[in-house]
């Protein structure tokens, strides 16, 4: 899915954040990227399941980054 954030200079911090929660990112522009979910094999998760897990880490990450926001594009 493609991210869009507010504050370009934070695209490293949040990309790094999702890296390590097992949501590999691709940079699409100076302020999107794309974000895929990781499942173990045999397990794919429904598109609403991975959504929902992006949101949450979108959701902690914003919490510590007060002021910058993260908008889910498509």
């Amino acid at each position: 899915m493609l991210v869009e954030i507010s504050d370009p200079s934070a695209m490293a911090s949040i990309r790094a954040h999702l890296q390590r929660n097992g949501c590999p990112t691709e940079p699409r522009s100076e302020d999107t990227f794309e974000v895929r979910t990781r499942w173990s094999p045999g397990a794919a998760p429904s598109e609403a399941d991975a959504r929902a897990t992006v949101v949450a880490h979108l959701r902690e990450w914003c919490a510590d980054h007060r002021g910058v926001k993260a908008n889910i594009l498509a």
